[in-house]
């Protein structure tokens, strides 16, 4: 990743952190559509865990947040552990964890954080 791509992307991870999910959706399409190369699946399925919070926490939309997680793991599944120094398989366990929890009704006390490794 080049230089520029790699501050927007830790710019999107603060935004992320931040639960200003719009604003890190913004962000990571942009690089997702600057992106061609093996990296753009994961890019785009951060943007999907992005868009299924901001549905969550701002849409109230648990149906909606449910279609974006299992697109997230289902593009995300595809990339090593520990990918771009995302702690992603922390990431994707506590996504799935979530994303069940709601299939069953259950909201969740706090959301989980993307660790940089």
């Amino acid at each position: 990743m080049d230089d520029y791509t790699r501050s927007r992307f830790i710019q999107a991870i603060y935004k992320f952190n931040e639960k200003d999910y719009f604003e890190c959706h913004e962000i990571l399409e942009d690089i997702w559509f600057d992106t061609h190369d093996d990296s753009k699946d994961f890019f785009q399925g951060l943007l999907h865990i992005a868009v299924g919070f901001y549905h969550l926490t701002k849409k109230n939309n648990t149906k909606g947040t449910i279609i974006q997680l299992n697109k997230a793991t289902a593009k995300l599944n595809n990339y090593a552990k520990n990918y771009n120094g995302i702690d992603l398989a922390k990431l994707l366990t506590q996504v799935e964890a979530l994303n069940i929890n709601l299939a069953k009704k259950k909201l969740p006390a706090r959301l989980p954080k993307i660790i940089l490794l």
